[in-house]
């Protein structure tokens, strides 16, 4: 408990100086590190669920976790369909990684919702999730966004903070095409660092 509750500090702590970076008014670093933190409180406790008696670390499915993560942005396009469809396999994930997964998944929320498919009525998100008995593949698809010319001039705090999540946490990789139509992600990701150990492909 005690080496658990030292990494929720030194997390937070990381959030705060790492959202100063983007931030412009105190307000806006409040309500950044607000959102932040309430995307992990929410991982959080989905981790408590199964099991609040059992010290073991428990898992999450990761559909289940993408669901909660996306919640406050989900809802109706102006054309009545879904605003987020998330489609393929479902695995465990371990509470280590629950967190990481969090963080990731609401910066890509946050940011299609500042400037990308969740900022216009018509827009909505695809998330496909794949795996291999060694990788786990999450691509993160939006549609009927602002139009986009170009990439990115620079790897502002969401790219930063995925690219090491990514990389140092997750054992994978990340990759962004920036289609006219919306921003594509590809994620691929080590199996076994998500479930804790190696299993066979889900049905």
């Amino acid at each position: 408990m005690d080496h658990r509750i030292k990494n929720l500090f030194a997390l937070a702590s990381g959030l705060v100086a790492l959202s100063v970076r983007s931030a412009t008014t105190a307000q806006d670093l409040a309500h950044t590190v607000g959102q932040r933190l309430g995307a992990l409180a929410r991982a959080h406790s989905l981790t408590l669920a199964a099991s609040p008696r059992d010290n073991m670390v428990q898992s999450v499915m990761l559909r289940a976790l993408i669901s909660t993560i996306v919640s406050p942005y989900d809802g109706k396009t102006d054309a009545g369909g879904p605003r987020i469809i998330v489609a393929g396999v479902d695995i465990p994930v371990i509470g280590e990684t629950v967190t990481s997964l969090a963080l990731l998944l609401n910066e890509f929320a946050t940011n299609a919702a500042k400037y990308g498919a969740l900022s216009v009525p018509a827009g909505h998100i695809k998330i496909a999730i794949s795996e291999s008995p060694e990788r786990v593949w999450l691509t993160w698809k939006e549609c009927s966004g602002p139009r986009i010319d170009r990439a990115a001039d620079h790897e502002g705090f969401g790219s930063v903070l995925s690219r090491m999540t990514v990389t140092q946490q997750l054992g994978g990789e990340i990759s962004r095409d920036w289609l006219p139509d919306g921003l594509c992600i590809r994620l691929s990701v080590d199996r076994a660092r998500l479930v804790g150990a190696p299993s066979p492909i889900s049905a």
